[in-house]
């Protein structure tokens, strides 16, 4: 294996611990790949915002996809190279599908978070995130502008809105994917990791095929697809790690199991987990 142009890392259990911390053999290892001449890449379904602090301690100073792509951003000072807001008509069914369940939703307008009332879920989630947003009655918004939205439930009722909103809006319309098994995620048509890993390949001339990307949940399968090699985590749903052979998945988050496969692509060889394990 041998050291790529460009790494693309999700974040929450896949760089991150199960209790959201970095270690140090995390934080060395992408390190050492960033002076070796990779380009590394957080693709986060995060806002830049949410993510800074991290972007930071890392040292990096290239690209990041944000939002689930959405959003591609670069540099420390968060330039936007890409950016696709959400069709209006599409994010106000969004709103009404949450509404008329009784679910909890919030939105992301650029880097301001929304919501119009605040729940258990979205109580944890700003403990999860560290970010505060505002209380805002949707329908007095003339122009929704949303980045993306989350709804946040238990996961058959999720399933039920996921399909009554893609049964009624054509993907080049709305972009649907789960983050974790009770957030359904809501973007602008075409919009994936996916595509941000090809954008940000084609900004800087770099071939897809040069590209690793490792990830751990439903909405990193686009982008794992879509790199040259990919690197699915032990944590991940073991119907995610069914798209993967057996020699691409890593050790679980809380075993570094991504520092282990970064520290094989400096020395130009596969990753010997021994006992580490897969899960």
């Amino acid at each position: 294996m041998n050291r790529p142009d460009a790494l693309f890392l999700d974040i929450d259990g896949t760089i991150l611990r199960s209790d959201h911390s970095l270690s140090d053999r995390v934080a060395s290892a992408i390190g050492a790949l960033k002076s070796a001449g990779t380009m590394v890449c957080l693709a986060t379904g995060r806002s830049w915002e949410s993510l800074k602090p991290l972007y930071d301690r890392l040292r990096l100073n290239g690209p990041t996809v944000c939002y689930n792509g959405a959003i591609i951003v670069e540099g420390p000072e968060g330039r936007v190279l890409f950016k696709k807001d959400m069709d209006e008509t599409a994010a106000r069914t969004v709103i009404e599908e949450s509404r008329s369940r009784g679910l909890e939703m919030v939105a992301y307008r650029n880097s301001a978070l929304l919501y119009e009332h605040v729940g258990a879920k979205i109580e944890a989630y700003h403990i999860r995130t560290g970010l505060r947003g505002t209380i805002v009655d949707f329908d007095s918004l003339e122009t929704l502008g949303f980045t993306k939205t989350i709804i946040m439930a238990e996961p058959e009722d999720l399933a039920s809105v996921e399909k009554a909103l893609v049964d009624r809006f054509p993907s080049d319309l709305l972009s649907a994917t789960y983050s974790d098994t009770t957030f359904l995620e809501f973007m602008g048509g075409g919009v994936d990791k996916g595509r941000g890993l090809e954008e940000v390949c084609r900004l800087h001339g770099l071939p897809v095929s040069s590209a690793v990307a490792m990830g751990d949940g439903w909405n990193d399968l686009t982008l794992l697809k879509a790199a040259g090699d990919a690197w699915v985590m032990g944590g991940a749903p073991k119907a995610l790690k069914t798209h993967f052979s057996a020699n691409r998945i890593a050790p679980h988050a809380d075993k570094d199991g991504a520092a282990q496969v970064m520290e094989a692509m400096l020395e130009g060889r596969e990753p010997d987990f021994g006992d580490a394990g897969m899960g």
